[in-house]
């Protein structure tokens, strides 16, 4: 393992504070741009646009089995580059809030979580947390 710095986006999800790789995110949307499509699977929300391509946004409280919390007063979809398979794919999903861009160490990472700056935030693995076949379903969404 390396330890030069990496930024990491650092947000909330059902008033837990986690946070991603910042290189990863594609874009950041005001939640009102999240299109509700009737009859999806659970652990989608709908679909959204990011520079005229349809995107399909996970459910992210479902899949990392979270409680049911309010949105809180500034939700936005974050879009970020998702691996499954052979080939990178965009993919959504909704954070209560945005908190900041941090940079961490490779040692500031223990146990699942980054420690170090303010509040422990829960590291989410994208990669590891949507399977191939949901995104799959996501390009399905997506014409």
């Amino acid at each position: 393992m390396g330890n030069e710095p990496k930024p990491y986006l650092t947000f909330r999800v059902a008033r837990k504070d986690l946070a991603m790789e910042a290189g990863r995110v594609r874009g950041i949307l005001p939640y009102s741009e999240l299109e509700p499509m009737p009859g999806m699977h659970p652990g989608l929300l709908g679909i959204t646009s990011l520079q005229g391509q349809l995107i399909g946004v996970i459910d992210l409280r479902t899949k990392l089995r979270l409680p049911p919390a309010s949105r809180g007063s500034q939700p936005k979809i974050v879009v970020l580059e998702i691996t499954t398979g052979d080939r990178p794919q965009l993919a959504g999903f909704v954070a209560d809030r945005i908190s900041d861009v941090v940079v961490y160490r490779d040692r500031d990472l223990r146990s699942g979580a980054l420690r170090g700056k303010g509040r422990p935030r829960r590291l989410v693995d994208f990669d590891r947390l949507v399977t191939e076949s949901e995104m799959a379903g996501l390009w399905a969404l997506t014409p």
